[in-house]
């Protein structure tokens, strides 16, 4: 594949010339396009993958001639013989060979009927939640002034961090 790149790489830089004739100020330019001439050939064969294939083409001016083939999956050869001739076009005649070799039927083994397991309903039984009534604070105010209004203190409150009591512990 990557002489494939390299090949048409090497195609596209190569088909412009410039020529150029003359001196001083009636220089003349002549463009001049050089006449593409190639050919390239190139096999795979990986037998790991199973990926067997290869390509060879030839191209001078106009004319433009090659082949590829590749085994398919079934096992059989696919080659196609191409060519172009100036302005007839792409010409393709597709060839296959060999003989087909299709993997063998797999017969499935019977599946064992699904019996469910029912267990007895139990129902689960829970004893209601206990309440009990909130304690109430009392602070008895000094005696020189009216008794100011006081909340219930906070509970305790504790933070946990990974499963046990660390620094972030906070009782107010």
């Amino acid at each position: 594949m990557a002489f494939k790149v390299l090949a048409l790489l090497a195609l596209a830089a190569s088909p412009m010339v410039l020529a150029q004739y003359g001196q001083g100020h009636g220089q003349q330019v002549e463009q001049y396009v050089s006449e593409p001439h190639y050919a390239y050939e190139y096999a795979v064969k990986d037998e790991h993958t199973k990926d067997i294939h290869s390509h060879k083409e030839s191209r001078k001016g106009d004319k433009t001639e090659g082949e590829y083939s590749l085994v398919e999956p079934d096992g059989t050869i696919r080659t196609v013989k191409y060519h172009v001739d100036g302005k007839s076009g792409f010409i393709a005649e597709v060839i296959r060979s060999g003989h087909a070799v299709h993997a063998p039927a797999v017969v499935a083994k019977p599946v064992v009927a699904y019996k469910p397991v029912v267990a007895a309903y139990k129902p689960i039984v829970a004893a209601a939640p206990v309440y009990h009534a909130a304690p109430v604070y009392q602070h008895a105010a000094p005696a020189y002034h009216a008794a100011p209004a006081y909340h219930a203190a906070p509970a305790a409150t504790s933070y946990v961090q990974n499963g046990h009591n660390s620094q972030y512990n906070r009782h107010y």
